[in-house]
């Protein structure tokens, strides 16, 4: 990967807080602490009235500095920080991150446009915005206090610094790695354009997730995130179409929101994969990130248990995805399984006796069944991916169940595997070890398997 601008923020070889305090509770100390690591041997406080920060020399202003850092975190008040990036564009600084808020966010726009006149050739991420991450570099600007997700290959973009911090956070509970992340708020310089197409670069970066209030340059957006969405999976979590959400996006970053019918268009041109709420969001991470894409809407299920498999059925319809309909060889191996192993079910039919890939085992299945059903029903070339939900709690399912269902993803690497079980620690991470994701809840599961069907339609509308 060639060297840009955007490395400078992700990849400083050296830093300068300005506004670093000795306040342990104030933003600018938060901040700093992430930088007193032994990665960053030469960060630099800037704050006039201390001489040292956790024995660390303190500078006046930029000017003072024995060099030119790569990478400036404004965190002052906000006239202050207008000063202050003008200080270190001036000094030849190529990165700045505003934190501080208070511009166009506020009605301001007067001083975010004395903001960007003060920037001169730098590059600018904010203001109004909890800054950048990178899991490699140790890159950490967030002055909130928790646990990061550990390294991976997801990378993030948000508009919004506290949805933000949920979405890390779902990342982390759900053991989705993290690359790089970055939380752009007012977007006065660098916008999300900017982002995708800098993760969609990046070689460690397999799947990039995006909250996005409004897209500021349309026709680029469309043929940066198009060209992107050829190599990798482009996930976003929109707006929903309502006047109040568009006041709140307005009144939060700045956001102009008010054109929904534009915003959604140029995100359906795009080749993203579209997402109306948070966990549905996450769930479509979770599957692109260790699954292939289906390609076509047609589904398996196989199920130890009833309740759960109706609500998946329910979000299914929701999505317009369909159970498969078999053939009458398929179903003959089926029903040699089910008698082989003296399971009380049968193959589900539609209103039209259709045989459909959809086996309830009723809770009395062994592993061997469920794996066996489920490698029939994976070798019908009309079955796109499957879903199985394999109760681990049950006496009759094995401890290797994990084991046995990673050989069906060795032996079908092109369809997608998702697993829905109870909360099962010590089984779920086997899974997982395996690069089967599984899901909380038999509905989220549905939502992994349908960002893999549209990822598959995109592929396919794209590149074949």
């Amino acid at each position: 990967m060639k060297f840009t601008m955007l490395d400078f923020f992700f990849e400083p070889r050296s830093v300068a807080i300005l506004g670093a305090s000795s306040d342990e509770k104030k933003y600018g100390r938060l901040i700093f602490n992430h930088f007193v690591v032994p990665y960053f041997k030469r960060v630099f406080p800037i704050n006039p009235r201390v001489s040292e920060i956790m024995g660390i020399k303190c500078y006046k202003s930029v000017f003072d500095l024995p060099e030119v850092p790569d990478l400036a975190v404004v965190v002052l008040p906000t006239k202050l920080a207008i000063q202050a990036i003008a200080d270190a564009s001036k000094r030849g600084i190529p990165a700045i991150v505003c934190i501080t808020a208070g511009f166009s966010e506020v009605g301001r726009d007067d001083l975010q446009e004395e903001l960007v006149k003060a920037l001169g050739d730098s590059r600018l991420i904010g203001p109004n915005c909890l800054g950048i991450v990178d899991t490699h570099s140790q890159v950490n600007t967030l002055f909130p206090n928790f646990e990061l997700p550990e390294k991976g290959n997801v990378s993030l973009i948000s508009q919004s610094g506290s949805l933000a911090i949920d979405l890390l956070l779902a990342l982390q509970q759900n053991k989705i790695g993290l690359k790089r992340f970055v939380s752009y708020g007012n977007a006065a310089d660098l916008n999300e354009t900017d982002f995708i197409e800098y993760f969609g670069q990046d070689p460690d970066t397999k799947v990039i997730g995006a909250y996005i209030e409004g897209v500021k340059a349309g026709r680029k957006f469309i043929k940066i995130s198009k060209s992107i969405a050829r190599k990798k999976p482009i996930v976003v979590l929109k707006l929903p179409s309502t006047e109040n959400v568009s006041m709140a996006a307005k009144g939060h970053t700045g956001a102009v929101a008010s054109t929904m019918g534009i915003y959604k268009e140029i995100l359906r041109q795009s080749g993203i994969i579209q997402c109306d709420s948070t966990s549905q969001f996450i769930n479509s991470i979770k599957a692109l990130y260790t699954q292939p894409p289906a390609f076509g809407n047609r589904i398996a299920l196989v199920t130890n248990t009833g309740g759960p498999a109706a609500m998946a059925l329910y979000r299914m319809n929701r999505y317009q995805l369909e159970l498969a309909e078999l053939p009458d060889n398929v179903v003959d191996e089926t029903e040699v399984v089910i008698k082989k192993h003296a399971v009380q079910t049968s193959i589900s039919r539609d209103k039209n006796n259709n045989p459909l890939a959809f086996m309830d085992l009723t809770g009395s299945a062994t592993t061997e069944v469920i794996t066996e059903i489920s490698k029939i029903f994976l070798k019908e070339k009309n079955v796109s991916g499957i879903i199985i939900v394999p109760r681990s709690d049950a006496p009759v399912v094995s401890k290797d169940a994990p084991a046995r269902i990673a050989l069906l993803k060795r032996e079908f690497p092109k369809k997608p595997i998702l697993v829905y079980n109870l909360p099962d620690p010590t089984v779920n991470a086997e899974f997982e070890g395996y690069g089967i994701p599984v899901f909380r809840t038999a509905e989220d599961s549905v939502d992994g398997m349908y960002a893999l069907v549209e990822r598959g339609r995109i592929l396919q509308k794209y590149l074949y």
